[in-house]
């Protein structure tokens, strides 16, 4: 089951906001608040691009996820105040305990 058909079945589409992050990706201040809440910018790389992204930290992964949405992990589930990323078994049961 992929996250939107997940959270279709658990949340009323009014209170759910889609971004593509690819066709918009998210802004260095919006990762940096991101990265705050979830133990540092590292977490938001993507699974397939963490190789490229070894050896920057701080500003610069911030700069370099700004860049393109691709690199960033998703989908970024924002719940309250749990927020999960990717979709993985783990996040899927976050996410049920937190709606």
């Amino acid at each position: 089951m992929k996250a939107r058909e997940f959270l279709a079945q658990n949340v009323s589409e009014d209170a759910v906001e889609l971004r593509n992050l690819i066709k918009e990706p998210l802004t260095a201040d919006e990762l940096r608040v991101l990265a705050s809440r979830v133990g540092g910018a590292e977490h938001l790389v993507a699974p397939k691009r963490r190789a490229e992204a070894e050896g920057l930290n701080g500003e610069k992964l911030l700069k370099w996820l700004a860049e393109d949405g691709a690199r960033v992990r998703r989908p970024i589930v924002v719940a309250g105040k749990t927020i999960t990323l990717g979709f993985t078994d783990e996040a899927r049961s976050e996410l049920e305990k937190a709606l």
